[in-house]
């Protein structure tokens, strides 16, 4: 009887091993994401990663993935941060004109 426990605890934990894991998209993939949409190509590494940063810290995954796979969304930052704190970290992420240092 303890063997079939331990071996069904064992295909359980397996099971959970395969499905398990973060569902959203990585930072690199936000990341690409932003340099690949053709209104935000020119962000340069640093404001594309804190503003993926932000997505990963505050966005539910399903609002994170919906991002990377280019579906529209019409809210605003303000819409989608839960609350002031998130708002201010977007807004304090870099921001500087394409080209310049």
């Amino acid at each position: 009887m303890f063997v079939r426990i331990v071996v069904g605890l064992v295909a359980v934990a397996g099971f959970l091993a395969a499905c398990g894991g973060d569902p959203r998209p990585s930072r690199d993939e936000i990341i690409a994401s932003i340099q690949a949409d053709p209104l935000t190509r020119d962000t340069p590494d640093e404001v594309a990663g804190c503003i993926a940063d932000w997505y990963l810290r505050y966005a539910k995954p399903e609002d994170v993935t919906a991002f990377v796979n280019g579906q529209p969304d019409a809210r605003t930052h303000e819409e989608i941060a839960p609350d002031e704190v998130a708002e201010g970290e977007m807004l304090d992420c870099p921001v500087r004109a394409p080209g310049k240092p």
